[in-house]
């Protein structure tokens, strides 16, 4: 169970460069902090990155900053990236038997030159000495076997770095196509079809992902009502699909407003996973 821009609105309201507000209408896709949404079971974040030189007032911190970034309107600043790594590193050592992944895949334009100079150092200076928890290496760890030796934090980019970093590249199917929304959730087939038709579906090295939200056409909040709720129970049925066709479940699945409707994802990935277990043992 997964958040789709995870640092967009866990800290409140967001900002423009400026310094004003940016509307929370078109930038925040999730409302609890990064802590509340692993107490609400999500075990998968999704991070987009940009910096900042210099800190500034209580708000602004130098370095990696988590951002909310649309190519027609700018990007919107929420807090450090680092932040939320000690949330998650602190719930990490609280809790030894989950794990945690990282998504870091959209980074701003004019931050990416930064980002792969100093991300490693950034993640590594939390984490390389951690009594809590370490980094797993391995692109597709046993999860028991990860939990043995303590490396329950699994960080995934597609920021071309090189051997000896941190991080696995970023490989994966997803349904996401960029679709607005105005009055309803997702078809079953329609994301059934369009991860049927990306030709690595049958391989084992690129997990599934399902994109449960809406791009565009209402504000992010209204968009995400219209899949929470009942509507997360298509999720089960096209993770059935898909181990129908690939004879392998959905990976992954991410939502914004993780803590909106009265169900919870976590609890619908939960049935999925049982019937994956039941499915493949």
């Amino acid at each position: 169970a997964g958040t789709h821009n995870a640092g967009a609105g866990a800290y409140g309201l967001m900002y423009w460069h400026s310094g004003a507000v940016a509307p929370s209408c078109y930038v925040r896709n999730q409302d609890k902090s990064i802590t509340s949404q692993l107490e609400l079971g999500i075990r998968y974040f999704d991070f987009d990155l940009s910096h900042l030189e210099n800190s500034s007032g209580d708000w602004w911190e130098r370095g990696l900053v988590l951002v909310h970034c649309n190519g027609d309107i700018g990007c919107a600043y929420s807090r450090s990236l680092r932040r939320a790594l000690r949330e998650i590193e602190h719930f990490l050592g609280e809790n030894r038997d989950e794990i945690v992944l990282i998504r870091l895949k959209d980074h701003a334009e004019d931050s990416r030159d930064y980002i792969r100079q100093h991300l490693a150092d950034e993640v590594l200076g939390i984490f390389q000495h951690s009594d809590k928890v370490r980094i797993n290496r391995e692109s597709n760890p046993k999860l028991g076997e990860a939990i043995m030796r303590n490396e329950r934090l699994l960080i995934h980019t597609n920021g071309q770095f090189g051997m000896g970093s941190p991080f696995n590249d970023l490989r994966q199917i997803e349904s996401y196509e960029g679709q607005a929304g105005t009055s309803q959730c997702f078809k079953v087939m329609d994301i059934v079809n369009k991860l049927k038709g990306d030709y690595r579906i049958r391989y084992d090295d690129y997990p599934i992902q399902v994109d449960w939200y809406h791009a565009f056409g209402l504000c992010l909040w209204d968009l995400a009502g219209l899949c929470d709720g009942t509507e997360l129970h298509k999720l089960v049925n096209i993770n059935k699909e898909i181990v129908s066709y690939a004879h392998r479940p959905v990976s992954l699945v991410l939502i914004d407003y993780a803590g909106s409707g009265n169900l919870r994802l976590a609890e619908v990935v939960r049935e999925m996973n049982e019937y994956n277990v039941d499915m493949f043992t």
